[in-house]
């Protein structure tokens, strides 16, 4: 299982960007910074929001400001690497995108870059819990299979020990490697290429 801001795509300057206009402007001057928006992280993205006091429109208006990067001219691409490296671990294993982006919104920048190999992709629209979404995508695909959720925040780390599955923190994403290992993640990948050590 796969995170897809940070781990498959390169998408922090749309989420930084995103995140400094809509919370200045809706009276969150505090959080109007890439590393104050990135420090949300820690924790699910939308429980941290609701716990900042974020309302449940501007969490919205943030989700519409990233649906429309996802179409537009400076869409985010897929780091270096991680479409050969998809591919050649669902050549072996079910792959599947659990993350805090709309469906539909992964499914379109993977198939502009012509990214195969997914099974599913598990959306902020089907449950914000990346908990809840890991044991969704164990029910559906086995939950016998050795799982391995690959993120690149300390949220991720932690989410994934709290689904019961082994972790892998990148250090290609968002996340200092420093505060990912301080999360104690069972793996660091320090390239794409690294996961190919989970085929």
């Amino acid at each position: 299982m796969l995170d897809y801001d940070g781990t498959i795509v390169d998408s922090l300057a749309v989420f930084c960007d995103a995140c400094v206009r809509v919370f200045a402007r809706r009276g969150f001057p505090h959080l109007a910074t890439c590393e104050r928006a990135t420090a949300l992280l820690d924790d699910n993205w939308f429980e941290a929001q609701a716990a900042a006091g974020i309302p449940q429109a501007v969490t919205d208006e943030l989700e519409e400001e990233f649906a429309a990067s996802a179409w537009g001219d400076d869409a985010p691409s897929p780091f270096p690497g991680m479409r050969r490296v998809i591919e050649r671990l669902a050549r072996h294993n079910v792959v599947v995108v659990v993350t805090s982006v709309r469906k539909a919104d992964v499914e379109g920048v993977l198939a502009r870059h012509g990214v195969t190999g997914i099974s599913e992709v598990l959306g902020s629209d089907t449950e914000t819990s990346k908990v809840r979404k890991i044991g969704t995508a164990r029910t559906h695909h086995g939950s016998s299979r050795e799982a391995w959720y690959v993120g690149d925040t300390v949220g991720d780390i932690v989410e994934a020990r709290h689904a019961g599955v082994k972790s892998v923190a990148v250090t290609w994403g968002w996340g200092r490697e420093d505060r990912l290992r301080a999360a104690f993640p069972d793996l660091v990948a320090s390239a794409p290429e690294d996961l190919l050590a989970l085929e």
